[in-house]
């Protein structure tokens, strides 16, 4: 198990989307728990920084299955971006999708 922690960026998006959809925060805690369990499990999908250079990420991504399609947010997953090692794993971006 990898300790995982946000930027915060992401812990501030976090917290709004908690704040509007309490329900959310099981799901973005399990895709946490994904990436505590098994970061190398995520595919593969390189970010470009500012400076022009790629950094290797990787995601994951869960099914939020207590919305429909329809409701409130109009997609079907959260999706975690992040970069890891083997005793830490830094999330650099959720984002719907």
């Amino acid at each position: 198990m990898v300790n995982v922690t946000c930027l915060n960026s992401v812990s501030l998006w976090e917290r709004e989307q908690i704040s509007k959809y309490p329900e959310l925060k099981g799901f973005i805690e399990k895709l946490k728990n994904m990436i505590r369990g098994r970061p190398e499990s995520g595919l593969f999908d390189p970010v470009l920084s500012k400076s022009g250079k790629t950094i290797p990420c990787k995601k994951l991504s869960v099914n939020i299955s207590l919305f429909s399609f329809q409701y409130a947010l109009g997609y079907s997953f959260i999706t975690a971006s992040y970069v890891s090692n083997d005793t830490n794993s830094l999330i650099i971006k959720i984002t719907y999708s």
